[in-house]
């Protein structure tokens, strides 16, 4: 056993859509019950069950917090570290796999969603991967000293993750990335970039960030290290500054899955100032350090699966909810229009047959039961204002081949009539910059704000001619100006920040 007072001889430095499910259904069929939750269909909850579910998921992170900063407390008591060669390799293996696991969820999320946070994100957490695997998987796997060089990116390398975080946490969630070459590879070359600076950068000041003397307390070490100690609490500073950030915008967005990332940045921000109890050990001993790491790496995977579980969830809602509408469209564009016109001429079948014939009676019975079912497949009233924006995106999706993404954060519920006219500008929105912007994304946002609700729908089509006015209007941005007034709100139309057109509906 190694003590952190004394150390041992050991001790020394510094330590396509469907062919992505496919790829990915070995994580999330290996790791579902690590989601915490079920996810939900996006439903939206009454204002007191809201108020006490929020309430909840603030004990829990208060919880954690304090939970953290006790076992912090704790290392300045009684430090101590484990030799267990075993023990440490499996679990700086299994932090490595969360964090990659963590990264091709995020980055399936980015493709169909191209939200600017979750490419912050991904970028994050394949920083953390790699920082992981060269700082300390590595090392534990091939029993390397831990004054290697190996070790140099990770002070850098965790600085890099807390400032990205930081941005993710502050980013709202319509922020999209639509013109980009390859986003996704660009991030990844940008994050391992970052590790490899990282580690030129450690190794040059590898006299000022590593620590070589095993006979000192991790406080007493850091003091003697001026850049070791600033760089520490700086890293520290950004993972609880980005924790505080999720955890406020998870309550904006009533999102569990950004409470999971908070979480996991607040375990991360522990583990940085733990280091200020032990001094660094070799990569074959355990310390409560690095049960925090793993926890904290678990509750980043967790949220990414729970993202995904949670889009699964709405996929498929808004597949469901498309097909009803399209089923009763067919009924009673066929079947009810051919079974109406048999009735139409009961009249006739009547006097020839009876009216009792069973011909007769099976025309006017089936006439019945065909409208029944064409209302019951159409009617959404019980429809949330998410699931409708999700059901109408997933139609116009397919049947104008775009890529829409919904963006539904609406505290106030809307009534069926509210939610019917918002559904037809909606539609008439996206059509326009189908038609006649050839727009291939679309984002569609409904949002709650002190002006009241605001639907915005932003393309990256061609945009409006340069002097567009009142005049140059055609009947369906008329319409939806008139649907809009009939809100008791109003419609503005112009072109995006740097391109496409921007549409945007406020009212009460």
């Amino acid at each position: 056993m190694e003590t952190g007072k004394a150390g041992s001889k050991d001790s020394g430095s510094a330590d396509s859509r469907d062919g992505g499910n496919r790829r990915l259904g070995w994580i999330r069929a290996s790791a579902a019950g690590f989601a915490i939750a079920p996810a939900s269909a996006g439903a939206d909850q009454m204002p007191g069950q809201e108020l006490r579910g929020l309430g909840r998921r603030r004990t829990w992170l208060d919880a954690l917090g304090m939970g953290a900063a006790l076992v912090v407390a704790l290392g300045f008591v009684h430090p101590a570290a484990y030799y267990a060669p075993t023990l440490r390799a499996a679990m700086e293996t299994i932090m490595t796999l969360f964090a990659l696991a963590a990264a091709a969820l995020l980055r399936e999320q980015f493709h169909h969603t191209h939200r600017l946070r979750e490419l912050l994100l991904l970028g994050a957490v394949i920083t953390l991967a790699a920082t992981e695997m060269l700082s300390n998987t590595l090392p534990a796997a091939l029993h390397l000293h831990s004054g290697s060089g190996l070790s140099a990116a990770y002070p850098l390398g965790q600085l890099v993750v807390a400032a990205v975080l930081v941005l993710a946490s502050k980013t709202p969630s319509d922020r999209i990335v639509f013109k980009s070459h390859r986003p996704g590879l660009t991030i990844a070359v940008l994050s391992f970039g970052a590790v490899a600076a990282a580690e030129l950068v450690g190794w040059l000041l590898r006299g000022e960030l590593l620590n070589q003397s095993g006979h000192q307390t991790g406080l007493q070490q850091a003091v003697d290290h001026p850049l070791a100690l600033a760089i520490l609490v700086l890293t520290a500073g950004l993972f609880l500054w980005a924790a505080v950030g999720f955890a406020q915008r998870s309550q904006r967005e009533q999102s569990q899955y950004l409470q999971l990332v908070g979480a996991g940045a607040l375990l991360l921000a522990a583990t940085k100032l733990y280091y200020l109890t032990l001094p660094h050990v070799t990569p074959e001993s355990v310390s409560v350090r690095d049960g925090l790491r793993l926890l904290g790496f678990g509750f980043i995977f967790a949220a990414a699966l729970r993202r995904d579980l949670e889009m699964r969830a709405r996929a498929t809602q808004a597949a469901a909810v498309a097909e009803r509408r399209r089923m009763a469209q067919d009924l009673h564009d066929g079947l009810a229009q051919d079974l109406a016109f048999i009735a139409a001429h009961g009249a006739q079948m009547s006097e020839n047959l009876g009216e009792e014939h069973p011909i007769a009676q099976a025309a006017r019975h089936a006439l019945a039961i065909s409208r029944e079912a064409i209302s019951s497949l159409s009617d959404v009233s019980s429809a949330t204002a998410r699931e409708t924006m999700d059901a109408i995106a997933h139609e116009l999706g397919e049947r104008f081949g775009m890529h829409i993404v919904t963006d539904v954060s609406c505290d106030a519920p809307l009534t069926p009539d509210s939610r019917n006219e918002v559904g037809r500008i909606t539609r008439e929105a996206i059509a326009n910059a189908a038609r006649h912007g050839e727009a291939r994304n679309v984002l569609v946002a409904l949002k709650q704000t002190d002006a009241g609700l605001v639907l915005r729908v932003v393309d990256d089509g061609h945009g409006i001619q340069k002097h567009f006015d009142r005049g140059d209007e055609g009947f369906g941005i008329r319409s939806m100006r008139e649907r809009a007034a009939g809100l008791g709100g109003t419609l503005r139309v112009r072109n995006g920040r740097t391109h496409g057109t921007e549409l945007e509906v406020i009212f009460p």
